[in-house]
């Protein structure tokens, strides 16, 4: 089924491959709309959908006292300087993408290119959609990123990304590599305080997480809409989404 189809009302929906919204999404916000006024059950339930498509989810997060990479929101039409963002906050390199995008789209590396560059590509996302400039962590380079995905909150597999050589980009569609890995305690741990800042619990969810230079770690995305989950390195973690299915009801009276 294509996403901004009709469902049958009070029908139960499983958002799972919809990556092209990020090329239109206020029609995909308008779809969500029509989803609540049909009664449909949708997983994960609009709200969260809703909150999670823009990148202010961030900012969130980091109020709700989870460990975040720092994180910058630049209204669309809005005059900014990356050098200026970079200073104010003190961070010596950073990372420049629309607030609603996937797969890297249109992400760019400050420290790949010259500060002019930088900020023409700053300014041509901002003449047409809201951007976010993110301080950029070193280790994505030299250690990779860590994704921990929750079923029903519980906590299932993990897996680890390394970039291709020569970029910084962990998405597959980059040449990046990935790998299942023990979870652990210190994985678990900032895993969980990303799942418990949010409600309803989602049914699904993907935690991408960092090591800063302190050795915390950061969370730099929390996927809920339709993130790649790994079934097919861990079918466990299928299985134990389609057990739950029927008995996870959200919860309509309560939002983020």
């Amino acid at each position: 089924m294509v996403w901004g189809a009709r469902i049958p009302r009070h029908g139960t929906l499983v958002i799972r491959s919809t990556w092209d919204y990020v090329d239109d999404p206020n029609r995909f916000i308008m779809w969500l709309g029509e989803l609540d006024a049909d009664d449909v059950t949708v997983f994960n339930p609009t709200s969260l959908l809703r909150w999670n498509l823009h990148k202010r989810y961030m900012v969130e997060l980091g109020q709700r006292g989870v460990s975040i990479v720092p994180t910058v929101v630049v209204p669309e039409q809005h005059v900014a300087d990356v050098g200026e963002v970079m200073r104010l906050h003190g961070w010596d390199d950073a990372v420049i993408k629309p607030a609603i995008g996937g797969t890297a789209r249109l992400a760019l590396h400050v420290g790949d290119c010259e500060p002019d560059a930088a900020q023409h590509h700053l300014d041509e996302i901002l003449a047409h959609e809201d951007a976010v400039v993110q301080r950029f962590v070193p280790s994505i380079l030299s250690t990779g990123e860590t994704s921990v995905i929750a079923i029903g909150g519980v906590i299932t597999h993990a897996v680890h990304k390394r970039a291709a050589e020569g970029d910084w980009r962990v998405q597959a569609e980059f040449g990046g590599r990935v790998e299942l890995i023990d979870v652990g305690d210190r994985l678990a741990a900032a895993a969980r305080r990303a799942i418990e800042s949010v409600q309803p619990t989602p049914l699904y969810a993907r935690i991408d997480l960092v090591e800063a230079t302190s050795g915390e770690l950061n969370v730099i995305e929390l996927e809920l809409v339709e993130p790649e989950l790994f079934f097919h390195l861990a079918p466990h973690a299928a299985t134990r989404m389609a057990q739950l299915l029927p008995h996870h009801k959200p919860r309509r009276d309560r939002t983020l």
